[in-house]
């Protein structure tokens, strides 16, 4: 019987290593296209937040500019306001924040007289993860 030759055993050899590389290039490339994904989420979310709190901030401001009224900028409105431009702002405000945050949101603000705490609440749904996010800014209204 005939001996097979060097060159017969090791023939296609070479396909077999090809198809280990693309398999390995394969499971790499679906790694950096998942990493990928969970950036694009977490950049999505940060956004939000940031977005959240530069509006909640905008309104504490607005209500450190005009303490005298601070009364008219709670959400919902509690109590009697005499001032309609507070109103105003204050419910434009409510719906820039809804339209700057993915899911459903929700906004509070409060004032506690006593104390002078003017307390901004924002919730929203995360576009992305589907959780519930709170935004919770706190300051003194004191005149």
């Amino acid at each position: 019987m005939r001996q097979p030759s060097r060159l017969s055993l090791s023939r296609g050899s070479g396909l077999f290593d090809a198809l280990i590389g693309l398999a390995i290039l394969a499971f790499g490339l679906l790694a950096i296209t998942r990493f990928q994904g969970r950036l694009v989420a977490q950049t999505t979310e940060v956004q939000s937040r940031q977005a959240a709190s530069q509006l909640a901030g905008e309104l504490l401001s607005t209500v450190l500019v005009d303490v005298s009224n601070a009364a008219c900028y709670t959400l919902p409105q509690a109590g009697a306001c005499a001032n309609a431009s507070a109103i105003t702002r204050t419910s434009d405000w409510a719906d820039r924040v809804a339209a700057a945050l993915p899911g459903t949101v929700t906004t509070e603000a409060t004032l506690t007289a006593a104390s002078g705490r003017f307390q901004v609440l924002v919730t929203w749904t995360g576009k992305g993860s589907g959780d519930t996010h709170t935004l919770d800014l706190t300051t003194d209204v004191r005149p």
